[in-house]
């Protein structure tokens, strides 16, 4: 694979990340690390998975380093986020608000799911990857991948149930966290 074929898919990849981090810098530099990881184990793929596929799962990777690292998120950087995700004209500001909010707890809740769960989870569902891909890039069974797609389900659906109160119908803002509750 050549610099350019992994520049094709810069886009995608960031698209991916920014769904992942909910932070347009942090996304630009992991997508950054990702694409260098890439071009220095470029004999790693073996081409029968999508390109993508195999980038992302670099990218969990990259992503999964990242958050390893003491104190990664700083305040200045929690403000740098609300700030980027200020709503243009004509859009609803609290709605942009409470869904970068949204967005941001649901990640956390996605990558306080043991490992293999959360990766098998944000390949197939984020990523777009299929139950076959998701299982080359993990190195597991097919089938396989399918239970874990299933219990990490759960395992998600659960923790946000414990965590949030969903109220679609009669509350201006529908998810708000349980009292005393934190992911």
């Amino acid at each position: 694979m050549t610099h350019m074929d992994l520049a094709a898919y810069r886009t995608d990849l960031r698209r991916f990340v920014l769904r992942l981090t909910g932070n347009a810098d942090l996304a630009d530099d992991i997508v950054q690390d990702t694409l260098v990881r890439a071009l220095t184990s470029s004999a790693g793929f073996s081409g029968r998975a999508k390109p993508l596929t195999w980038l992302s799962a670099i990218a969990l990777n990259v992503l999964r380093d990242h958050y390893r690292r003491p104190a990664t998120r700083t305040e200045t950087e929690l403000d740098e986020d609300a700030l980027t995700a200020l709503p243009g004209e004509g859009e609803d500001a609290d709605m942009v608000l409470m869904q970068g909010e949204m967005g941001a707890c649901i990640t956390t809740h996605i990558m306080a799911l043991p490992e293999r769960l959360r990766d098998v989870l944000i390949l197939h569902d984020m990523a777009e990857a299929d139950h076959a891909e998701v299982a080359l890039a993990l190195g597991i069974s097919e089938g396989n991948a399918r239970v874990l797609l299933h219990r990490a389900r759960i395992a998600l659906r659960g923790r946000l149930a414990g965590q949030c109160r969903l109220d679609f119908g009669r509350d201006a803002i529908p998810c708000t966290p349980r009292d005393g509750g934190a992911p």
